[in-house]
């Protein structure tokens, strides 16, 4: 099988051992039961399991080795013009997932959360909803303590932070949106003030995880970013760089056939086309529009369908995106 991320952590069981309420733990038994089965690609649901929703698409940081942060990638042009979702289509497309299935959400694909002034709102619209996760992924920049306290009282099951680096020098190759570099300082202060809130006022979620996105620049400190970080949060992910700009940065060849993102997930864009995975590459790759289309349609549609049988069977290859993602994506 093919993965993109090293888990370090066993976030779901920390999860079980921390739900009270014996219902929602048997609910959330069921959502990874159905997680495991389209993992192995033994089984793909009538409905998916998990929905991102990019609620816009701003970001304070352009990162080098991110699209948002490569004026030059065809990519790039997306974020140019500023999109997002009304919090009441946010609203409708919630109670849409619940009514079909969905276990899973999250609140961002390429965009900052923190920087959404109704992303509190919107999780706690979710949190009623009783999804057995939610979650989104963060720089850490905006993490101020009104910030965290927030985040601690939303209902918000998982956050993850993406750092990429353990030193200053490294976590440079990140920009703000003013071209300067950010301050590595900043955020782990800002991550590490959070933890301690949060042990302070003994909250078991939201469950916290770092990534660490492999590359040439910064792979001698991966080590030390495991041992900084091991027994100060619940999972850290280690994960594979992905070439957006196609520049043959890691192999000529494709030697993986199939992805499982389009076994279990679907991906709202902040101007409301559906993707079937998270990934930049992804984004060529439209499978109808929210405003048009409900998400069951949009899942059980003839296309996804044969978009699904074409990795299943080992035919990644045949579509030229998907292609290009197993491509430039490091060994």
């Amino acid at each position: 099988m093919y993965k993109r991320t090293e888990v370090l952590g066993n976030i779901h069981q920390k999860t079980l051992n921390y739900i009270k309420d014996e219902k929602l733990k048997k609910s959330y038994v069921v959502y990874r039961k159905e997680f495991q089965n389209t993992e192995s690609f033994n089984k793909i649901y009538p409905y998916p399991i998990h929905v991102d929703i990019e609620i816009d698409n701003f970001c304070n940081f352009a990162c080098v080795f991110c699209p948002m942060g490569q004026p030059n990638n065809k990519m790039n042009k997306f974020y140019k013009t500023s999109y997002k979702l009304e919090v009441n289509k946010i609203f409708e497309l919630l109670d849409e997932c619940k009514e079909i299935g969905v276990k899973s959400i999250q609140f961002n694909i390429v965009n900052e959360p923190l920087a959404n002034k109704n992303i509190f709102k919107i999780i706690s619209y979710a949190k009623k909803l009783n999804f057995d996760d939610i979650y989104f992924i963060s720089n850490g920049y905006l993490l101020n303590e009104k910030n965290s306290l927030k985040i601690l009282e939303s209902g918000l099951t998982k956050i993850m932070f993406s750092l990429d680096a353990f030193s200053p020098e490294t976590y440079s190759e990140r920009r703000l949106k003013n071209k300067k570099p950010a301050s590595y300082s900043k955020v782990i202060k800002n991550i590490l003030n959070f933890l301690d809130i949060k042990k302070k006022k003994n909250k078991k979620f939201p469950l916290v995880k770092v990534s660490f996105i492999v590359m040439k620049s910064n792979k001698h400190e991966i080590n030390k970013f495991k041992k900084f970080w091991e027994n100060k949060v619940d999972a850290i992910h280690i994960q594979k760089f992905i070439d957006y700009e196609d520049k043959n940065l890691v192999t000529n060849y494709v030697n993986q056939t199939k992805c499982i993102m389009p076994m279990f997930r679907l991906s709202i864009k902040s101007d409301g086309n559906v993707r079937p995975c998270c990934l930049p590459y992804g984004e060529n790759i439209n499978l109808g529009n929210i405003y048009k289309e409900t998400l069951l349609n949009i899942w059980n549609s003839k296309f996804m369908k044969n978009f699904q049988q074409m990795h299943l069977q080992n035919r990644a290859y045949e579509n030229k995106f998907c292609t290009k993602c197993l491509k430039n994506t490091n060994a």
